[in-house]
């Protein structure tokens, strides 16, 4: 099974609310000028809801890495994109 863009997104937005609801969870939104897709999956970067909307950088989320999630679907989760750095 090959995912399309839609679905990994839905798969991400998953994999986020599931992490807002553990304690110290922070409202997560993905940045959708920032995605970035290579052969293997997509990456999408993300950033907390109340810094998207307000700059301030007191809100804002430092050092995450973006969520990975391959086309196979089998992995949905932080990743270091490395070739992503490379190429940039």
């Amino acid at each position: 099974m090959t995912l399309d863009l839609a679905t990994a997104k839905r798969m991400a937005l998953e994999y986020l609310a599931e992490q807002q609801i553990k304690p110290g969870g922070v409202p997560y939104s993905i940045v959708d000028s920032r995605v970035v897709e290579d052969d293997e999956g997509w990456y999408f970067p993300c950033q907390s809801v109340e810094f998207l909307a307000t700059g301030d950088m007191n809100v804002s989320l430092v050092g995450n890495w973006p969520i990975f999630v391959s086309r196979d679907g089998r992995y949905v989760g932080p990743c270091r994109p490395e070739k992503w750095l490379r190429r940039n």
